[in-house]
């Protein structure tokens, strides 16, 4: 048994002797050393690798620094330029306002001056001079245009509106009175002035031109009393805003022929000879309510800390500010009770006033043509009633004033020089005695 067993380790070890020495034949020397030689190259590739890949990551750590600074760089000057950019404007900024600041007082001071100059006497007196002889011409040249030449009055009148009432607006608000500019008076030369140019052909805006012009327009000559005075501008514009419209609108009623109208104003031919009572009173009413409105947004509610403070002058506050108007007179008959709805008392009065003016223009004005002239003539003539009350009573009062004015101030710059002339005088006379 125990033979057997070395037996089979003996052939065990006789294999594997056998099959090293199979290897080794297999195996060469060449095989060998070029197996280290493949090793050696590995290990050259290996350190080659090595040495590139640290050569390119020392050149991207460069860029990347390089970028860095870059970028560094970049922001540095992207922030100098808007700090420069920055303080330019700001520099910009403030030259240009010291250079409106000195246009605007180099402006005030040329108004200034020629405020001034305007003040001058020889001044005032070459305008006034040259207001009477254009009010004059007007009051002379329109019945000659609409008589002869009625179709161009509509033109007349708009180029005469739109150059006085401008004018007046920034008189007006030079002194805080523009607020005038939005009263009935107004609306009405508007609703006039739309009409003529931009609906002639629409019946109900016709009707209640002509109604209110006749009516609360005309009448505020009384109301107002408005003079005639030609060498004033602000009264010969007053006169024009009341005056012209209802004489315009005569004009186009009466005195053109029916095919002109029929072609430039066709709302004329449309209504025909009569009006409708009923209908053209709830148009004069639709207009006067859109006026209402727009003015108790804009003025009454709208400014009504300006208006109360005394900072602006309104028409309501100016007729109730005069206790022996005729407003303020029906007002104080209703008591205290109306203390704090005085303004909404005075429009539900000019509401009723303006409602029962327009009821003879409705009824006669727009029917009889000589009704319509013997309106038209009445209320010029209280104008110019007006104006003579003005020029006997008021004006001729302020030139006496202004002569004795002048004449003392004569006499006080005369007395050094005849006092003068006496101690001259008296020394002469002591000279010839010595």
């Amino acid at each position: 048994m125990s033979t057997e067993t070395d037996n089979l380790n003996s052939d065990k070890s006789n294999e594997k002797n056998n099959n090293n020495q199979d290897i080794d034949s297999e195996t060469s020397p060449s095989d060998i050393r070029n197996g280290d030689e493949e090793k050696d190259d590995d290990d050259d590739s290996i350190t080659e690798l090595d040495f590139f890949d640290f050569f390119e990551t020392i050149c991207d750590k460069i860029d990347e620094i390089d970028a860095n600074n870059q970028q560094n760089v970049t922001e540095k000057t992207i922030h100098e330029l808007k700090d420069d950019t920055h303080e330019l404007w700001n520099k910009t900024k403030t030259r240009l306002k010291n250079q409106r600041r000195e246009l605007k007082d180099e402006f005030q001071k040329r108004i200034q001056k020629w405020r001034e100059h305007l003040k001058k006497p020889n001044i005032i007196k070459g305008r006034d001079k040259i207001s009477f002889s254009i009010g004059v011409a007007n009051a002379c040249g329109t019945p000659l245009i609409a008589g002869k030449w009625p179709h161009l009055l509509p033109l007349v009148y708009t180029i005469q509106a739109i150059f006085l009432i401008t004018m007046r607006f920034f008189i007006y608000k030079k002194k805080s009175w523009h607020y005038f500019i939005y009263d009935l008076c107004y609306f009405v030369n508007v609703l006039t002035l739309i009409y003529l140019w931009i609906l002639p052909g629409s019946p109900v805006l016709f009707t209640a031109a002509y109604l209110l012009a006749h009516g609360p327009l005309a009448l505020a000559i009384i109301l107002w009393r408005n003079s005639l005075v030609f060498h004033s501008m602000d009264k010969v514009t007053s006169c024009f805003i009341h005056m012209y419209p209802p004489l315009t609108l005569y004009t186009i009623r009466w005195l053109l022929p029916y095919d002109y109208q029929l072609t430039h104003y066709p709302a004329i031919a449309k209504l025909g000879d009569r009006l409708n009572v009923f209908s053209s009173l709830f148009y004069v009413i639709v207009a006067y309510v859109i006026w209402n409105i727009l003015y108790y947004i804009l003025i009454v509610y709208g400014r009504r800390e300006k208006v109360e403070k005394g900072l602006r002058t309104t028409s309501y506050t100016w007729l109730l500010a005069d206790e022996k108007g005729f407003v303020s007179r029906i007002i104080k008959k209703f008591g205290g009770s109306v203390k704090n709805y005085k303004v909404e008392l005075y429009m539900l009065l000019q509401f009723g006033y303006a409602l029962i003016s327009v009821i003879p223009a409705c009824l006669w004005y727009y029917r009889y043509m000589m009704v319509n002239v013997l309106f038209l003539c009445s209320i010029f003539a209280v104008s110019v009633y007006n104006g003579a009350t003005f020029y006997i009573d008021v004006f001729s009062q302020r030139y006496i004033k202004s002569l004795k004015l002048l004449d003392e101030s004569d006499s006080d710059e005369n007395a050094p020089v005849r006092k003068q002339s006496k101690t001259s005088s008296t020394e002469n006379t002591n000279n010839k005695q010595e």
